[in-house]
């Protein structure tokens, strides 16, 4: 403060001095007209100039200060405008004018040296009090260093004392950190679950070590980062997730969605996705996320989705049969039953011996049609899960149903060729009767003049590799191919064809019921399979049967 208003005073004495050389060039000009000094006084001119604005920015702080510049400015432009005024008109000036112009010069400056020593009074008061000020100051800065130090000291000894006792409570917080850390790895792998972080403002990834684990690779094995966890993505699922991570970084809670990955030793996993976004104590938003492994949760769903469809179609397939037994079967039936047993009571005494016998063979022929409806009707209430399934050779199964039907098949000199089936998980008795269905019905329908020929063929294959399979993942399944060069039907009924009851050829033409082909479909669905058939009048029909690998 004490050398800036010397800085003051001193441009305060400099201005005054620029101010009085510039009326000393103007008398020596109006004097001697000297031709030099015309350069000389515009010189000073922006001197004093440059003297007004230091002294303003110097005095900004001091009002009062501030108005006498002021004043000294508007001065000095009049100044100015007389210098202007002199220079310009000297040739034209007599010498009362000359005399004017000096007086109106010397009360300019008169003025100006009133405002210059006013501000110099007031420059030199402020330097007495703050002189005074100063050297207070400096009588108390070694009290002052002494205070500073022992009070540094006291600070410094309270620091240590405080840096120690955080040290130790940061070492045994960073044994429960650690601790805490171990247990949440192990709790991840346990809950087959990983967390991951993501800085939105710097776009960082951070994974845990499950996270990694879930995709089949070593903890820290790659950078976490969004490009190498796309690259573990299921190909029909990468759009969707890249539609979801980019939708991410604009919401504050990430809906759950689930998706399926394909790790690095090639099993296919079903991931499930959650987060939420908080506020960090640096201000930061960061999306914390959880991956959990719902691959048997999915899997269940599945089955129950699949027990469920298998229900409805029960249901439905019960309602029908129970209907037609009702009414179309067990109605006739009880009739005929009926009026035999009247004709045994009131008139067998009147027929003949072998009519006798005739009566007695309808009656037996109707217990049996009887028991048959009462079996289908059980049969149609069986499930699945009522019968145990077992690792079983197909081709025995195979074989067991060519024997059942060797009558009609030397009869009709049918030629049947097959692959080597596999071994599988089935319910022996129902894939034998599939075999003995497909079988018969080839034979049943076959042309006339030509002996029927049956090709049965094995293939191991995936359901995405299969138009026809609902199904659009890795699950493999063995298909078996029965093709025939029989009658063949209409392709408008592949689907119709396996219809409980449902005949496409009159009754007349061909035996049958109508129930085998819908027994077929009824076993492959207990096996969790699928069954399709396709035909060409005059050329032949195929079934395609579906049965999945249990691995």
């Amino acid at each position: 403060m004490v050398a800036h208003s010397y800085k003051v005073t001193l441009e305060i004495e400099q201005l005054y001095t620029n101010i009085k050389d510039l009326e000393i060039e103007r008398r020596n000009f109006l004097l001697t007209q000297n031709k030099k000094l015309p350069s000389q006084i515009g010189f000073s001119k922006v001197i004093i100039k440059h003297n007004i604005e230091n002294i303003k920015q110097l005095t900004t702080d001091n009002p009062r200060q501030k108005y006498l510049i002021k004043k000294i400015e508007e001065l000095s432009f009049e100044k100015f405008k007389i210098v202007d005024n002199a220079v310009a008109n000297y040739k034209e000036l007599s010498r009362n004018n000359i005399k004017e112009n000096l007086l109106q010069g010397k009360q300019i400056m008169d003025r100006i040296s009133k405002l210059i020593n006013e501000m110099l009074s007031t420059e030199k008061k402020l330097l007495v009090v703050r002189d005074d000020k100063n050297d207070r100051l400096t009588d108390s800065t070694p009290t002052l260093i002494y205070i500073t130090l022992f009070t540094t000291m006291a600070i410094i000894s309270l620091a240590f004392v405080k840096i120690n006792r955080d040290l130790e409570e940061t070492r045994l917080n960073n044994e429960l950190l650690a601790l805490n850390n171990e247990s949440n790895n192990l709790a991840e792998q346990v809950g087959e679950y990983g967390t991951w972080f993501l800085n939105l403002e710097t776009n960082e990834y951070t994974f845990s070590e499950n996270e990694y684990r879930l995709l089949g690779v070593e903890p820290n094995s790659f950078k976490a980062s969004l490009e190498e966890f796309l690259k573990y993505i299921h190909p029909e699922d990468l759009e969707y997730v890249q539609q979801i991570a980019a939708e991410m970084v604009k919401q504050d809670k990430l809906i759950p969605f689930t998706y399926r990955v394909i790790r690095a030793d090639g099993q296919l996993r079903h991931l499930r996705g959650n987060g939420k976004t908080v506020t960090n104590k640096s201000g930061e938003k960061v999306l914390i996320g959880t991956t959990s492994d719902v691959t048997d949760e999915v899997v269940a769903n599945k089955a129950i989705e699949e027990r469920n469809r298998e229900l409805e179609a029960n249901n439905k397939e019960l309602q029908a049969f129970n209907y037609v037994a009702s009414h179309d079967l067990q109605e006739p039936l009880r009739k005929i039953q009926t009026f035999i047993s009247r004709l045994i009571d009131k008139e067998m005494n009147s027929i003949s011996e072998s009519g006798q016998q005739y009566l007695q063979k309808i009656q037996d022929s109707s217990e049996r049609m009887r028991l048959l409806i009462d079996d289908l009707l059980q049969f149609s209430r069986t499930n699945k899960s009522e019968k145990a399934t077992e690792l079983t050779c197909l081709n025995e199964l195979l074989e067991n149903s060519k024997l059942e039907l060797t009558q009609i098949i030397e009869e009709k000199n049918a030629v049947i060729t097959s692959e080597t089936l596999p071994k599988l998980n089935v319910i022996p008795f129902q894939i034998q009767q599939l075999f003995t269905n497909l079988i018969n019905n080839s034979l049943k329908y076959s042309k006339e003049n030509d002996p029927p020929v049956i090709d049965i063929k094995v293939s191991e294959i995936r359901a995405a590799d299969e138009p026809e399979i609902p199904m659009d993942d890795l699950t493999k399944f063995y298909k078996i191919v029965f093709s025939d060069n029989g009658i063949g039907f209409d392709p408008q009924y592949s689907k119709k064809i396996f219809v409980l009851f449902n005949r496409l050829h009159n009754k007349d033409e061909y035996s049958g019921t109508g129930i085998g082909l819908a027994i077929c479909k009824k076993i492959v669905d207990n096996h969790y399979g699928f069954i399709f058939a396709k035909g060409e009048p005059n050329v032949g029909a195929t079934f395609s049967i579906y049965l999945p690998i249990q691995e």
